[in-house]
């Protein structure tokens, strides 16, 4: 009976060990694509770090770009699981006692759940505000918000799984576990400020922006934070 059972857990490992493996080449090969064939890599990272550059975007926006756009924000919903699946992965199929391959396949979904619930949330809180124009500037800027940190997470997504444990005594694998914990802060932070940036410009009410910020920008931090501490 032990023996049948260190055999499951041996195969569930190699199982989700192939998983990842595919799901980062998904990554990689999306990424290489999309650097040959379009721009749309330098315009996300662009927009997302310079408003002014952002406005501009918006207007020369075309539906090829939009269309490769949709490609990167794949890319980053696969990244962005990837990423979390290492820090919450092991917990939630112990706690929950479920297959770690089904514990990906769920991280996945609710990134993608995570995703389209802002979306809708900012379609509305536009809609309240008696502002709905604003509500496809503030989703396109969420847009390249997620395609930027699918962009940088992917070299610390790949630490995380490939890089060894020891080489000349350092641990490449924890630098690449700091690496992906201070792009996601860095990257929250900056939209966050990029927000407020924003909220000031449009001057609307200042309930909306404090409804804005703490549902959609602070109350996602948080529960992240909690997440991977705990």
């Amino acid at each position: 009976m032990i023996d049948s059972e260190l055999s499951f857990n041996h195969l569930t490992h190699n199982e989700i060990k192939i998983i990842l493996s595919v799901m980062l080449f998904l990554a990689i090969a999306i990424f290489a694509y999309l650097k040959q064939q379009s721009k749309v890599i330098p315009l996300a990272y662009r927009s997302f770090f310079n408003l002014t550059f952002f406005k501009q975007a918006i207007r020369e926006d075309n539906s090829v770009n939009y269309k490769m756009g949709n490609l990167l924000l794949l890319q980053a919903f696969v990244v962005l699981s990837v990423c979390l699946y290492y820090f919450l992965g092991d917990i939630l199929s112990i706690i929950y006692s479920i297959r770690k391959e089904i514990v990906f396949l769920l991280i996945f979904l609710l990134v993608v759940v995570w995703y389209s619930f802002n979306y809708i949330i900012r379609i509305v809180v536009s809609k309240i505000s008696a502002r709905p124009e604003l509500s496809n500037k503030i989703n396109l800027y969420n847009r390249v918000f997620v395609q930027t940190m699918g962009v940088f997470l992917l070299p610390g997504a790949l630490g995380l799984y490939f890089f060894p444990h020891d080489i000349f005594g350092v641990n490449l694998q924890k630098i690449a576990e700091l690496y992906v914990e201070l792009v996601l802060i860095l990257l929250l932070l900056n939209k966050l400020v990029q927000s407020l940036l924003q909220s000031f410009e449009i001057k609307i009410s200042w309930f909306y922006i404090f409804l804005y910020l703490c549902t959609l920008e602070i109350l996602p931090l948080c529960v992240g934070y909690q997440l991977l501490v705990n």
